[in-house]
C-alpha cells in the first residue's frame, strides 16, 4: 500500500512539474517571439526609404544608370512604401505569432540583395 501510494506520489510530482514547465517555456518563446516582430517592425518602419536608393543602386549596377535612375527609382518607390506598411502591421499586430513576411528581415542585410515579400 505505501509503495503504490509512493509511485502515485512521484507520478502526481513528475505531471505537476511538467504542467508548471511547459507553460513557461512557451512564454519565453513568445514574449521572445512578440520582442522580435515588434522590434523588426520599428526597424522597417523606419528605415522602409532606404528601399528607394538601394534599388536605384542595385539596378544600375546591374544595368545601367539609365536603367537605375528609372526602373530602379520605380522598384525603389514600390520598396519602400511595401516594407513601411509591412514594418506597420508588424508593429500594430506584434503580439499575433507570425511568419516574417518581407525578405530580407532589414533592408540593410544584405544591401545588395533584391527584396521579396511573402511568407517563408
Amino acid at each position: 500500500m505505501f509503495q503504490m501510494f509512493r509511485t502515485m506520489s512521484l507520478a502526481a510530482m513528475f505531471a505537476a512539474l511538467f504542467v508548471v514547465a511547459l507553460p513557461s517555456a512557451m512564454a519565453d518563446d513568445y514574449g521572445s517571439g512578440v520582442v522580435d516582430k515588434f522590434s523588426r517592425g520599428f526597424a522597417n518602419t523606419v528605415t522602409g526609404w532606404v528601399e528607394l536608393p538601394k534599388n536605384v543602386v542595385n539596378t544600375s549596377k546591374a544595368d545601367n544608370v539609365g536603367m537605375g535612375l528609372t526602373v530602379g527609382l520605380v522598384k525603389g518607390i514600390m520598396h519602400s512604401v511595401g516594407r513601411t506598411v509591412v514594418g506597420v502591421v508588424e508593429m500594430v499586430t506584434f503580439f499575433i505569432p507570425s511568419q516574417e513576411f518581407v525578405e530580407p528581415r532589414y533592408v540593410w542585410k544584405p544591401l545588395d540583395k533584391e527584396t521579396t515579400y511573402g511568407s517563408k
